[in-house]
């Protein structure tokens, strides 16, 4: 009877890591959205904040449940885990995030999984408001400030790199909208005189929220900006 039973767990072991995989699948596109929705905090690392290990966690966890809730739910005997099937689950935790509010409209999984998704999510919105709003603000200003004082060619010189080098590279052959948008940006910072103006638009419409922290050094640079005011707040890139 006991073997019986060992059996049966180690059977379902190699289902259980496919969940997994599925989770992971999902943690790693919820990871890249998040980067995305907050590259207005500069300063936010997520692997030294323990609060996001939490919520990534949350990401590998809901999916896989669901998964298994649904394999021992709707399935009364196990399907043959073959390519198909393992094609199956890495599709669904790709497709997760859309994927949810379906399966809990169709009653395949509770409610209150969305709920405990929804929560960790604003949870750390609250704690990156908390500690990295202020900090953050204060680095905009002060590089709108810092731009100010460069010279007219090193601000056209950091203007064409991002047309030619940056923007092209990251969204030219990815999305022609986005990069259109950003050439039109470009333009209109260009063709204005005052370079107060051109300062404060560039920092608004073209840096802020727009480029990595990884990323943002080696711009910066390119508009020849005071490697003092660079190393000031980025003192390992």
């Amino acid at each position: 009877m006991e073997q019986n039973s060992t059996g049966s767990i180690l059977v379902l072991i190699p289902y259980l890591l496919i969940g997994i995989i599925a989770g992971i699948i999902n943690a790693v596109n919820a990871w890249i959205k998040l980067e995305e929705k907050y590259l207005y905090y500069i300063f936010f690392q997520p692997l030294t904040t323990f609060l996001f290990w939490g919520w990534l966690l949350i990401q590998i966890y809901v999916p896989a449940q669901i998964y298994w809730w649904i394999l021992t739910g709707i399935f009364p005997k196990k399907p043959d885990i073959n390519p198909i099937f393992i094609i199956t689950v890495v599709i669904y935790g790709i497709s997760f995030q859309s994927l949810l509010e379906y399966i809990e409209e169709q009653a395949l999984a509770p409610r209150n999984l969305s709920i405990i998704v929804n929560w960790v999510d604003n949870l750390l919105e609250y704690y990156l408001k908390a500690t990295q709003l202020a900090k953050a603000s204060d680095f905009w200003k002060s590089l709108e400030e810092e731009m100010k004082e460069i010279k007219k060619e090193n601000l056209l010189s950091g203007l064409e790199y991002l047309e030619d080098s940056y923007f092209d590279g990251k969204y030219n052959r990815l999305n022609k909208d986005q990069y259109q948008g950003f050439q039109n940006k470009l333009t209109e910072i260009k063709q204005e005189n005052d370079i107060s103006l051109q300062s404060k638009k560039l920092v608004k419409t073209l840096l802020k929220g727009k480029i990595p922290r990884r990323h943002l050094p080696n711009v910066l640079r390119q508009f020849k900006l005071s490697p003092k005011f660079i190393n000031k707040y980025f003192k390992q890139s």
